[in-house]
């Protein structure tokens, strides 16, 4: 993986920021902008995975999100299929984090949009965010 300049990342956020206020100014809620834990929420209901009516939609948003990243992978030969140690406990994870994203209502991209406009509720979720890193960087040290 090659090292990103401190530049590519603020052209990175800026233009993350700048498709949030687009994504709200054609059509999405005011208060989500970009939240990849709702928009794959929305796509699992699309699928029938689960009955709430209002929120069974396909998202665009990750399907482009999906082909652009693998597409890029590819361009820049990047792309590794791999495989990894105790898949049931990624499962596992992994469903805890989006569960945790949804109670706290939305991914950290979407908590650093509600902050920007004023929600009290996203800086809570901003003290669990820091110290589940915290807790995780703590067990990865010990393998």
């Amino acid at each position: 993986m090659k090292k990103l300049t401190k530049l590519a990342v603020l052209l990175t956020g800026a233009a993350i920021g700048f498709a949030a206020i687009l994504l709200v100014n054609t059509g999405n809620p005011a208060n989500m902008g970009i939240c990849i834990a709702s928009f794959i929420r929305d796509t699992a209901g699309a699928l029938k995975l689960h009955t709430a009516a209002p929120v069974q939609y396909v998202r665009p948003e990750i399907i482009g999100l999906i082909l652009g990243s693998f597409a890029i992978s590819l361009a820049t030969k990047e792309f590794r299929a791999r495989g990894g140690s105790s898949p049931l406990t990624r499962f596992v994870l992994g469903a805890l984090v989006m569960i945790g994203a949804l109670v706290f209502l939305g991914c950290p991209l979407r908590m650093v949009l509600r902050m920007a406009a004023g929600d009290l509720n996203a800086w809570i979720g901003l003290v669990g965010f820091v110290l589940g890193i915290y807790i995780g960087t703590l067990f990865l040290r010990r393998g």
